[in-house]
C-alpha cells in the first residue's frame, strides 16, 4: 500500500525532476514521495540516504536508476551503471562495473554485478575483487556480504603485487578455497590455502589467518631472518609478535643456529603517564660455558608538576655477550635513574649512574673505577631590576664511589656547590657589541681514601669576562638574482678567574675538547672539578655567508693566558700559556651537501686534532663520512696517534634495488675495524635483503666475526617510501 503523501509535495518534486533531465538528484524526500519502504529510505531512517543518476524511472513497484548511478548511505558509497530497486523484496539489483567503498575507506569491492539489500550490508557480488587499504587484493568469482562486517570469497586468489597486462602472474600469491574478511577485527581467514611464488606452489596450509593491511598491531609472525655467522653458525631467527591488549605487546624471537640456541624477548607497555620497554635474551652456545643472558630496561613516567622520572637499567652475564650478538656496541654499560624538570627560567636535572666496564683491559682494575656516580643540578633565573642582564643561581651536587678500599685507588669523592651567574649584552656606539659575564661559586668537597688530599675542602671561585666584538654586515646579490648576506665579526675577550682553597681531585673534567662552544667560556673544563684560573685574552674572528642556496662560515680563535693549568693535556689544545689555533668551518647547501670541520694546530702549523664530517643527500644516493685525528697523549691514555675514517651510505641501483655500505678504518694502523655491505630489493609486495658484515676486533673475550643475513618479507608496502611497483614476476 502506498504511503499517504500529500499531492502538492509530489507535484513539486516532479517539477524538480523535469527541470534537471541531465542529472537527477534524489534524496530521502524523493524516496518518501515515490513510496519506498526500504530501511534506507524509511522516514525514520538514520542516517539518511542519497541517490544520484542520469535517469530515474518508477512504475509504482520498481525504481530503476540508470547512467552514472551513485548511492550514498551511512558513509558507504556505491557507483554502478544501473540499479533496480524492488519495493516488495527491498532488494537492489546492480549492474556494473560497480564499486562499493566502505565508510572507513579501507575496504573497496569491485564487481561486474551484484544483488544487495537496501542498506548495502548483505548480498552477493559476482566476478568481484576486494581491495584493502588500496594495496591488498582478493579476487573471487563470487563474494558474499553479511551484516556489513563479513565478506566471504569463494575460490580466491590474493596478493599485494601489481598484476599487469602481459605479466599476469604475481610475484607471490595465496590461493584458497574460501576466504573470510572480518572488517571489525581487521582479520583475514583462509581455508585450504596454498602459497605460490612466481606461480609455483610452495606451501599448503589447511587454515591460515593474517591481519589486513589496515591493522597496525596484530599477533603473528614477523619477517624472519636467515643468518650465517663465522661464530654463531648457520640458522634462522623467527620473531613472533603477541598483542596483550591495546597498550601492551610482547615479541618472542627464537634464534636457532648450529652454534647457538637463543631466545630474545621484548616487552612494551604504555601507561597513562609513562611507558616501559624491556629487552633481553638467554643463550646457550658453543662460545661460552654455561648460560649467557642480558636485560635492558627503559622507562619514563610523568610524575606531575613538570617532573619526569626515567629508569634505564642494563645488565649482562659477560662482557663479550653483547658484542657477539650485536646487542650493544659501546665500551661502558651504564644504568641510570633520572629526574628532570624544565620550565621557563628553571631547570632541574638529577641522575644516578651505575657503570660497568666492557673493556677487557680494565676488568682486572674494575674495583678502582667508579661504579656508582651521582650528580644533580638545579638552576633558576632571578627576576630583579637591581642589575641589568640575566641573573641566575644554581645548586649542584656530585659524587662517585669505588669498590676498592686501597688508598688513592679506592678514592671516593662527594661535592656540594652553589653559584651565582650574571650575563649582559650592550650595543655601544658605531655598532660595537659588549658582552659581560661573571660567576662566583663555592664548592665543598669530601674526599675519602686518598691521603694526597684533605678530607674536607672548601673552594671559592670567582670568574669574569668582558668581550668586545664588531659585527660588520654586507648585503649582496647572487648569480640567480637572489640576495645574500655576509657577516664578519672580529672579537677580543679579556677573562679572569681565581680559586682559593686547597687542591681537589679532578674526577669529572679530564677529557677537554677545545671548540667553538667553549671558546668564550669562563671555564673550559667540561666538569666542576677543574678550574681554568688566571688572566686570559681570547682573540679571533667569525665569518658567515647566507643565501637561498645555502650558507657557509668559518671561525678562528686563540687563547693567551698568564698561567698554566695542570689539568689541560697536550692534545686538548689548551696546554701552556698559548693555546693552539682553533679553526672551525661549516658548509650547508640546498643541493644536499653539508660539511663541518674543526682543527687545532700549534704555532708551527702542525695539526694536533682534526675532525671532519661530510654528508651528501641526493635523490639516488646518500653519503655520510667522518675523519678523526688526534696526536698521541700519554695523559689521555694514547701511546700512538689515532687517525680513523668512517663511511656510511646507500645508493639506488634501480627503481627497486638499493645498495648500502659502511666502513670503519684505522689509518694509523692500516687496518679495517668494521665493514658492511648490503643489497635490498623492495616493491609493493615483497622485500628481500642480503647483508654481509665483518668485525675485525679480536680480544680474549671477543673473536673476529663474519656474518651473512638474508631477510624475506611479504606484504603490502607503501610505494611513497621507495617501494616502486612492478607488474608480476617480470619486475624482479
Amino acid at each position: 500500500m502506498m504511503p499517504n503523501v500529500p499531492a502538492p509535495r509530489m507535484t513539486r518534486l516532479s517539477r524538480t525532476l523535469r527541470a534537471k533531465p541531465a542529472r537527477y538528484v534524489s534524496s530521502l524526500a524523493l524516496a518518501l514521495a515515490l513510496g519506498l519502504s526500504s530501511p534506507v529510505f524509511a522516514q525514520d531512517a538514520t542516517p539518511p540516504a542519497a541517490l544520484l543518476a542520469d535517469s530515474i524511472s518508477f512504475d509504482g513497484t520498481t525504481l530503476t536508476a540508470r547512467g552514472s548511478v551513485e548511492v550514498l548511505y551511512d558513509g558507504a558509497r556505491l557507483t554502478a551503471t544501473q540499479i533496480t530497486y524492488t519495493r516488495e523484496t527491498g532488494a537492489l539489483d546492480i549492474k556494473g562495473p560497480l564499486r562499493l567503498t566502505q565508510a572507513d575507506g579501507e575496504s573497496v569491492i569491485l564487481a561486474d554485478s551484484a544483488a544487495l539489500d537496501s542498506d548495502l550490508r548483505n548480498g552477493i557480488l559476482n566476478s568481484a575483487r576486494l581491495v584493502l587499504s588500496n594495496r591488498y587484493q582478493l579476487s573471487a568469482a563470487r563474494i558474499e556480504r553479511a551484516e556489513g562486517r563479513y565478506t566471504r570469497l569463494s575460490k580466491t586468489v590474493t596478493s599485494a603485487c601489481d598484476i599487469c597486462e602481459g605479466s599476469p602472474v604475481p610475484l607471490w600469491e595465496i590461493r584458497a578455497r574460501e576466504v573470510i574478511h572480518d572488517s571489525d577485527e581487521h582479520q583475514i581467514y583462509f581455508t585450504d590455502a596454498q602459497f605460490r611464488l612466481a606461480g609455483v606452489p610452495l606451501l599448503y596450509l589447511p587454515r591460515l589467518r593474517i591481519p589486513d593491511p589496515s591493522l597496525e598491531r596484530a599477533t603473528g609472525m614477523l619477517t624472519p631472518e636467515f643468518v650465517s655467522s663465522s661464530s654463531l653458525g648457520i640458522g634462522v631467527e623467527a620473531p613472533y609478535f603477541i598483542t596483550l591488549g591495546p597498550h601492551r605487546d610482547l615479541t618472542v624471537s627464537p634464534l636457532l643456529t648450529t652454534e647457538t640456541n637463543t631466545l630474545k624477548l621484548r616487552y612494551r607497555q604504555e601507561f597513562a603517564r609513562g611507558s616501559i620497554t624491556a629487552n633481553g635474551a638467554i643463550t646457550s652456545d658453543s662460545l661460552h660455558d654455561g648460560l649467557r643472558a642480558y636485560a635492558f630496561f627503559d622507562g619514563t613516567w610523568d610524575l606531575g608538576n613538570d617532573l619526569t622520572f626515567g629508569a634505564h637499567l642494563k645488565a649482562t652475564s659477560d662482557i663479550g655477550y653483547l658484542v657477539d650478538y650485536d646487542f650493544y656496541g659501546r665500551d661502558r654499560l651504564p644504568s641510570q635513574l633520572t629526574l628532570t624538570r624544565y620550565r621557563e627560567g628553571e631547570a632541574l636535572d638529577a641522575q644516578i649512574i651505575g657503570l660497568r666496564t666492557l673493556r677487557e683491559a680494565e676488568v682486572p682494575i674494575e674495583d678502582t673505577l667508579p661504579f656508582l656516580i651521582g650528580e644533580a643540578t638545579y638552576t633558576r633565573d632571578i627576576d630583579t631590576d637591581l642589575v641589568p642582564g640575566r641573573l641566575s643561581f644554581d645548586l649542584s651536587a656530585s659524587g662517585h664511589i669505588r669498590e676498592s678500599h686501597v688508598d688513592e685507588d679506592g678514592m671516593d669523592v662527594f661535592r656540594f656547590g652553589a653559584a651565582l651567574d650574571w650575563q649582559h649584552s650592550h650595543i655601544l656606539g658605531a655598532g660595537l657589541k659588549l658582552d659581560a659575564a661573571a660567576r662566583t661559586a663555592a664548592d665543598l668537597y669530601f674526599v675519602n681514601e686518598n691521603s694526597s688530599y684533605d678530607d674536607v675542602t672548601l673552594r671559592l671561585t670567582q670568574q669574569a669576562a668582558l668581550r668586545l666584538s664588531y659585527p660588520l654586515i654586507r648585503q649582496g646579490s647572487t648569480r640567480d638574482g637572489g640576495t645574500a648576506s655576509e657577516v664578519f665579526t672580529p672579537f677580543v675577550q679579556l677573562g679572569w678567574a681565581y680559586a682559593s682553597g686547597n687542591d681537589v681531585p679532578n674526577s669529572d673534567a679530564q677529557l677537554v675538547e677545545f671548540d667553538e662552544g667553549n671558546l668564550f667560556a669562563l671555564n673550559r673544563f667540561p666538569g666542576s672539578d677543574g678550574i681554568d684560573t688566571g688572566t686570559s685574552v681570547t682573540l679571533g674572528m667569525n665569518y658567515t655567508r647566507s643565501s637561498a642556496q645555502g650558507s657557509y662560515g668559518i671561525t678562528l680563535g686563540r687563547v693567551l693566558t698568564d698561567s698554566i693549568s695542570t689539568g689541560f693535556t697536550e692534545s686538548s689544545g689548551l696546554a701552556g700559556n698559548t693555546s693552539d689555533w682553533l679553526l672551525g668551518g661549516h658548509l650547508d647547501f640546498d643541493m644536499g651537501l653539508s660539511l663541518a670541520t674543526r682543527a687545532l694546530f700549534d704555532s708551527n702549523l702542525s695539526i694536533t686534532k682534526l675532525e671532519t664530517r661530510l654528508a651528501l643527500e641526493r635523490p639516488r644516493y646518500d653519503i655520510q663520512a667522518t675523519h678523526a685525528y688526534v696526536i698521541a697523549d700519554a695523559d689521555e691514555g694514547r701511546s700512538d696517534p689515532i687517525s680513523e675514517v668512517t663511511f656510511d651510505g646507500s645508493v639506488k641501483l634501480a627503481p627497486n634495488w638499493t645498495a648500502t655500505g659502511a666502513l670503519r678504518h684505522d689509518l694509523s694502523e692500516r687496518v679495517t675495524n668494521e665493514a658492511r655491505i648490503g643489497v635490498t630489493y623492495q616493491n609493493e609486495c615483497v622485500r628481500l635483503g642480503l647483508d654481509v658484515s665483518r668485525r675485525f676486533t679480536e680480544t680474549s673475550a671477543i673473536d673476529p666475526e663474519t656474518k651473512f643475513s638474508f631477510t624475506v618479507g611479504f606484504g603490502a608496502y607503501d610505494t611513497q617510501n621507495g617501494a616502486a611497483g612492478h607488474c608480476g614476476v617480470s619486475g624482479l
